[in-house]
């Protein structure tokens, strides 16, 4: 293959920049995963406690601390921000791409490592959570560290080295296990004593485990320590609740069949996967490759355990998407140095795809079939833009002669999709999912001393980041907060649906009230009437005022 003339490192840097980095600030956050990520963090910063975690000043103990450090780390720096919110999601894959980068030049050389990062970056999974705020992308950065300080050790050859490496190996998978929980441990687990079988070197696990785990241990221990002493049942909680139950019940979260993240895969892969089938099979023959056959594990068994788990979110799968840009990479350099026609097939197929998405999608615009209103009529040409411009890309990667023009046109596909994304939404979807616009509304009318009611936790995190309020009332579901609303010094945050027109009438005696419903509800007889309200879209408030006593 003829020498590039690209510098992949500069190159793949400023890729970063334009597909992660400015994004950033542009989009409202969304409800309710954003808002939730973001007000837990907000909350460690105003209260200055930084060991037990509080969502609306409650209880929350459904994941460990480290996610929420750096969001609040973040808010330090930048304030509170849509960007300080997510941006230690982008540097997670930033992060992540790096590691590939060292892993793979061990294996071949510096400029595959770089193509590595591109293709993982580039991802459609691997993009769409770098520029979101949930606690996925960070663990997936802690699982690659520990896959590839795992990897190092294995083919260590002095006992420094592997002191070093799985010492890494084990601070890593701590930070895993403070990120998102025991989960981490197994996964590594999973992956690295079959490759160390088929390495033959069991002898390994027996020598060096105990330094692995005791390291992962020295790591979560201070913490560990400080939020039991400040909060003791939070142990017992976690471990039982979001583990065991989570992972085995059959009536558990988000449950779903056991083929469920294959759908998820094909999309998360976007634009690769239509030249993997090129690609995959170029890696015949190659699997003596130590890290080729690590990098099978490292997808496989994860992805094995996700699918038999219970509970299922497409975002489980996203650690098993380094090792797949690993595998994809080579295939793709080998399969252009064997001028296999599978990358100029996949490219065609690829363009005709989305052309024909934007076909269909203006078809039904100029039909009346999209859920427009007549303010909107510009969006499906922006879509037009996005849909052509990545047929285009692809289109043009077909027609290219020289690796590194196919190869950058797959990389930049995704970038009009993210830098244009918020201009495609519907209003319906903007007005029931990101509440930014609800809220600018209804800012204006709050005051400080004014009572916050929400009828769920999705709407409760909207009061608390906009308004700053930590203090909102729960009616009609406790949600994903009825374990902090179970304490004792906690129940009275919770009203019950049919005594909340009592609750409103109490409270408008010492000020006003606010009551944030997402989809208004037919209310109860007797309620009191409001005074104003504000409605966006599904996101409605009534707004009662302060009354004198009779």
């Amino acid at each position: 293959m003829q020498q590039s003339r690209i510098n992949w490192a500069v190159w793949v840097s400023l890729f970063f920049i334009v597909l992660y980095i400015l994004p950033l600030d542009v989009r409202p956050l969304w409800s309710p995963d954003e808002l939730r990520y973001g007000e837990i963090s907000r909350e460690m910063v105003t209260s200055g406690n930084w060991i037990v975690p509080t969502f609306n000043d409650l209880r929350y103990f459904e994941k460990p601390i480290m996610g929420y450090w750096f969001n609040a780390i973040a808010q330090v720096v930048f304030g509170e921000t849509n960007f300080a919110v997510r941006i230690a999601s982008a540097l997670a894959m930033l992060g992540s791409a790096f590691f590939l980068v060292s892993l793979v030049s061990k294996m071949a050389d510096r400029r595959q490592g770089w193509l590595t990062a591109g293709v993982f970056l580039s991802m459609f999974m691997v993009a769409a959570l770098g520029t979101y705020s949930v606690l996925d992308g960070m663990l997936a950065f802690w699982l690659t560290a520990c896959y590839a300080a795992f990897f190092f050790a294995t083919q260590a050859t002095t006992s420094k080295q592997r002191w070093l490496h799985y010492g890494l190996a084990g601070f890593f998978c701590g930070c895993a296990v403070l990120t998102k929980g025991f989960l981490a441990l197994a996964l590594p687990v999973i992956v690295v004593i079959p490759f160390m079988l088929l390495q033959k070197q069991f002898l390994e696990i027996v020598r060096w485990g105990w330094w692995v785990m005791a390291v992962a241990f020295m790591t979560c221990l201070p913490w560990a320590l400080a939020v039991h002493a400040a909060e003791p049942d939070y142990w017992n909680y976690f471990f039982w609740e979001e583990h065991i139950h989570r992972f085995s019940a059959e009536d558990a979260q988000h449950a779903a069949p056991v083929w469920y993240y294959v759908p998820f895969l094909f999309l998360g892969t976007l634009p690769w996967v239509f030249w993997a089938p090129s690609a995959l099979v170029q890696l015949k023959g190659e699997l003596s490759k130590p890290l080729l056959r690590y990098s099978i594990l490292w997808a496989v068994m994860p992805f094995l355990l996700f699918s038999y788990a219970s509970g299922k979110l497409a975002t489980y799968i996203l650690p098993c998407m380094a090792p797949i840009a690993i595998l994809l990479t080579h295939g793709i350099i080998k399969a252009y140095a064997n001028k296999a026609k599978g990358l100029t097939i996949g490219s065609i197929i690829n363009g005709l795809f989305f052309a024909t998405v934007a076909i269909v999608l203006m078809a039904m615009f100029f039909m009346g079939k999209l859920p427009l209103d007549e303010t909107e009529s510009y969006r499906p040409w922006f879509a037009l833009f996005i849909l052509g411009f990545w047929a285009a890309c692809a289109f043009y990667a077909a027609k290219a002669k020289a690796f590194e023009h196919k190869f950058v046109a797959y990389m930049v596909s995704p970038v009009a999709l993210f830098a244009l994304f918020t201009t495609v939404l519907p209003n319906t979807t903007i007005d029931s999912k990101m509440p930014e616009r609800f809220m600018h509304e209804l800012a204006p009318k709050v005051t400080q001393d004014m009572v916050l009611i929400a009828d769920y936790p999705d709407t409760m995190s909207a009061l608390n980041w906009y308004l700053k309020r930590s203090d909102v009332y729960l009616t009609k579901g406790m949600g994903e907060v009825d374990y902090g609303l179970n304490y004792d010094d906690s129940k009275h945050r919770y009203i019950e649906w049919n005594q909340l027109g009592d609750f409103i009438k109490e409270k408008q005696l010492t000020g006003p009230v606010l009551l944030h419903f997402r989809d208004l509800p037919a209310l109860p007889e007797g309620f009191p009437e409001s005074s104003d309200h504000v409605d966006r879209g599904r996101y409605h408030a009534l707004i009662f005022n302060r009354t004198s006593a009779q």
